[in-house]
């Protein structure tokens, strides 16, 4: 028969060898483990280059949706600018017309004023004092008529300047036939 002594040994002996895997069983569980990794790791990778797939994506379409939306900004700005150049040169154009027009009719009524002058003259003064009288009021009205076809070259940035030229040569010409019209 068996007693405890006898059989505590062999039940000790026994668990051991079953609970002891053979150096075969453990090489081939540590493999299995080893393609298990692998396994999870190479999904890891492919989840991981998907992410990444589908960002890169995005972004692109982000980067396309921002370019297509600066482009249409910078050609609105560009016909906005076009349209504003366009109504600058209708405004400079009105002006320097507006301008030429005004001193023209001036011009023109002082021109008559110099023919009545000339009338008078001639009867009131020599003939040397009437030439240099009138040659000195036809500088003046020439002097005016280039001011007006300085309007043609005149920028916006310019126009007042020259505006006031032309006012000025006008307003001399008015005085010089004022200051005849009393010599008369």
């Amino acid at each position: 028969m068996l007693t405890v002594r006898t059989f505590l040994p062999i039940a000790i002996v026994m668990s051991v060898v079953a609970g002891c895997d053979s150096p075969t069983d453990a090489q081939a569980k540590a493999e299995r483990a080893q393609v298990e990794a692998e396994q999870k790791a190479a999904e890891v990778a492919t989840e991981l280059d998907k992410k990444v797939a589908e960002i890169d994506q995005r972004a692109e379409r982000e980067t396309d949706n921002a370019l297509r939306e600066a482009a249409e900004k910078l050609n609105n700005a560009a016909l906005e600018a076009k349209e504003k150049t366009v109504e600058a040169q209708a405004e400079l154009l009105k002006a320097r017309e507006d301008v030429r027009t005004s001193a023209t009719r001036k011009i023109e009524d002082l021109e008559k004023d110099v023919a009545e002058l000339r009338a008078k003259a001639e009867k009131k003064l020599s003939r040397d004092e009437v030439d240099r009288m009138v040659k000195d009021l036809q500088d003046k009205s020439e002097a005016v008529r280039r001011s007006l076809r300085d309007l043609d070259a005149a920028t916006s940035t310019n126009l007042e300047q020259v505006k006031k030229g032309v006012d000025q040569r006008v307003e001399e010409l008015d005085r010089a036939i004022q200051e005849a019209r009393r010599r008369v």
